[in-house]
């Protein structure tokens, strides 16, 4: 992981990172599944390319990235925002990608809301895994 400090003078290598992170984890969630490689990483860079588009809140105090799976979940991501704004969280962008009945969404979320994510996730049949976490920007 790239030091906070150098964040701003190497964005390139905090998201090649990110993108690595993300890649292996979904991989082995899904792997024995018929779910390629290739079609992983597609789907974590479509994910994080809508992160990336989506404008970051001023003062954001502490934020972390996750990205939630599931299996015949076509609607998971407006199922996450639902659920997670009915516990008072609020969410900006999710990115969503697909592969056959895989379904990935990636989120941006206040860190203070991870136990409601973690419950949002169980109750949807979802497994959820932390890729990062970042301090006041």
């Amino acid at each position: 992981m790239v030091p906070r400090e150098l964040y701003s003078v190497m964005p390139s290598a905090r998201s090649d990172d990110l993108h690595h992170t993300l890649v292996e984890r979904v991989a082995r969630r899904v792997e024995g599944r018929g779910v390629s490689r290739a079609a992983v990483d597609a789907a974590v860079g479509s994910v994080l390319a809508a992160l990336d588009r989506a404008p970051a809140a001023p003062g954001t105090v502490g934020e972390l990235v996750a990205a939630v799976t599931a299996r015949s979940v076509p609607d998971l991501a407006s199922r996450l925002r639902a659920a997670l704004a009915g516990s008072g969280v609020e969410v900006g962008s999710i990115g969503i990608a697909a592969s056959g009945l895989h379904h990935v969404a990636t989120l941006r979320i206040p860190a203070a809301a991870r136990p409601q994510l973690e419950s949002v996730a169980r109750a949807l049949g979802a497994t959820f895994s932390v890729v990062g976490e970042e301090g006041p920007r």
